[in-house]
């Protein structure tokens, strides 16, 4: 609280969060994999973790951002059928 001067959002924070708000954003792919391509080893200088990232980024293919963006879709679409309310993203 004191190193963010109150500005907490979290559940029962200052700012309320909902519980099991949706995730309309399934970057989880996409951070795994660049993820997994950055520290596959520790990079070792400031300059090493640069051109580790702009590398991960230039390998994600046109099919891996195609799929990330018809997922975005689909939770876009689940959420307005559900008028904002909680939904499953898989059943």
């Amino acid at each position: 609280m004191e190193t963010f001067q109150n500005q907490v959002i979290g559940y029962c924070g200052f700012v309320e969060w909902p519980l099991r708000s949706p995730d309309l954003t399934p970057l989880d792919f996409l951070w795994g994999h660049i993820k997994g391509q950055v520290y596959a080893t520790l990079p070792t200088t400031l300059q090493d973790l640069r051109r580790r990232l702009t590398d991960a980024c230039d390998s994600l293919t046109p099919t891996m951002l195609h799929n990330v963006q018809r997922e975005i879709q689909s939770r876009v679409q689940m959420c307005i059928a559900t008028d904002g309310e909680h939904f499953e993203q898989y059943k």
